[in-house]
């Protein structure tokens, strides 16, 4: 059997269902839900790729970006949006901007994974492309 990668997913609880349904079959998927935790389990190590909600612990996310970059600064960052949480296209083009100037690997805007599964298989495929 091929072995995971495990996959940090620093997201809203909501979100953290969505990621599982759609990453679980396909990699070891750990949800963290605040700032504090995600650090915890970072310094566990183990962690192949840090998947990350815009909207995590509140306002957390570039933080836990910064964080990252600082402390394992090879491990793949990819910021995403997960969820129908109102937003002009503006605004979520500047978030991607955002994480990918301060070192995310990618922006990956879902806002209708949270829904069904529909979206699952691109949501995977873009996802784990950047697992190393």
């Amino acid at each position: 059997m091929e072995r995971k990668p495990c996959i940090l997913a620093a997201v809203r609880p909501q979100g953290g269902v969505a990621v599982r349904r759609a990453l679980g079959e396909y990699a070891d998927v750990v949800p963290v839900y605040d700032y504090d935790d995600a650090v915890a389990a970072l310094r566990k190590s183990g962690v192949e790729l840090v998947l990350c909600g815009v909207f995590f612990n509140e306002t957390r996310a570039l933080d836990l970006l910064r964080f990252v970059r600082q402390e394992f600064a090879a491990l793949p960052f990819v910021a995403c949006r997960i969820g129908d949480r109102v937003m002009s296209p503006v605004m979520v083009e500047a978030m991607g901007i955002a994480a990918k100037s301060m070192g995310a690997v990618a922006f990956i805007d879902m806002p209708l994974l949270h829904a069904d599964s529909t979206t699952d298989t691109e949501f995977r495929a873009q996802v784990l492309r950047h697992v190393r």
